[in-house]
């Protein structure tokens, strides 16, 4: 009991992490609320990128997750629509950077995880796809990482996630649409 009283006072004291201080990004009608020391930066085609921790010189991208709209997923499957049953690979005609690693090329491939329907916002559920993705093929010791993607068709929102952004999936759960 005594041990249950000290650790209530400390989160009282300290606040949890679901306490953390916010701020509002707004979206396209959509309000996501992410943790303060996160920035967003307005992309030449409208979309938002969230930067959310360090810019390696090595990776091809700072770390972080990219808000799209209706260009993004236009041009979401090497400038065809995207789909949720292939990755996705952005504008481009082919060969792009790794995205941890800029000296390596990825091809474009990569293996699905797993789907779903996911809670996106209050009242709307997204179709959510996690791929395996590849930088050199599919060669041993390739180097790999994780592709989230929440896709709303009805809302033409697309969420791209390259890090595995800690607590991305609630965040977005508890987004509010206008």
């Amino acid at each position: 009991m005594i041990t249950t009283i000290a650790l209530s006072a400390s989160l009282v004291l300290t606040g949890s992490p679901a306490q953390a201080a916010t701020k509002p990004v707004f979206f396209r009608g959509l309000t996501v609320q992410i943790p303060a020391k996160w920035t967003a930066k307005r992309l030449v085609t409208g979309d938002l990128h969230i930067f959310t921790g360090a810019c390696s010189r090595k990776a091809a991208e700072c770390e972080g997750f990219t808000l799209g709209g209706p260009v993004a997923i236009k041009y979401g499957n090497e400038n065809k629509k995207y789909t949720p049953d292939q990755p996705y690979r952005g504008a481009s005609t082919g060969a792009t950077e790794c995205v941890l690693d800029k000296r390596i090329f990825a091809n474009g491939t990569g293996n699905l995880v797993r789907t779903s329907k996911v809670p996106f916002g209050a009242g709307q559920r997204a179709q959510f796809t996690e791929w395996k993705r590849f930088c050199d093929g599919k060669k041993p010791n390739s180097v790999t990482y994780t592709q989230r993607v929440w896709f709303s068709q009805a809302k033409q929102v697309i969420v791209i996630d390259e890090w595995k952004t800690p607590g991305l999936g609630d965040i977005l759960g508890k987004a509010v649409w206008k």
